[in-house]
């Protein structure tokens, strides 16, 4: 069930990386597929800036979801005209009588 939560406005796309077969030297081969997952939620965490002979800054924000929206780590989040990388596994999360059930992931930008 999910809940009429002001917090949980934003609309991301999940792009999926599927494996549709192999190629003719054996290798995987992948086709991204994309979905709209609504009531989800953005927040920024932290960013890191690393100034050696180029300026790369690594900002990582968190995704709070729909419960079984199907997230996985290879998977890539697009929103708001950015893509973010999946950091890590996602986290599926149940509550008492389900009514706090979502799923939560960490995502990153590398620029730079």
């Amino acid at each position: 069930m999910v809940l009429a939560n002001p917090l949980r406005r934003d609309t991301v796309t999940v792009v999926d990386r599927v494996l549709i077969g192999q190629d003719e030297r054996g290798q995987d081969v992948y086709e991204d597929r994309r979905r709209d997952v609504d009531h989800c939620n953005m927040q920024p965490v932290s960013s890191a800036e690393a100034n050696d002979d180029r300026t790369q800054v690594v900002t990582r924000w968190r995704l709070a979801g729909p419960p079984g929206m199907g997230l996985t780590a290879i998977s890539r989040v697009e929103w708001r005209g950015r893509v973010f990388e999946v950091d890590g596994e996602p986290g599926e999360h149940g509550s008492l009588g389900g009514l706090m059930d979502h799923t939560e992931a960490f995502l990153k930008v590398v620029t730079g």
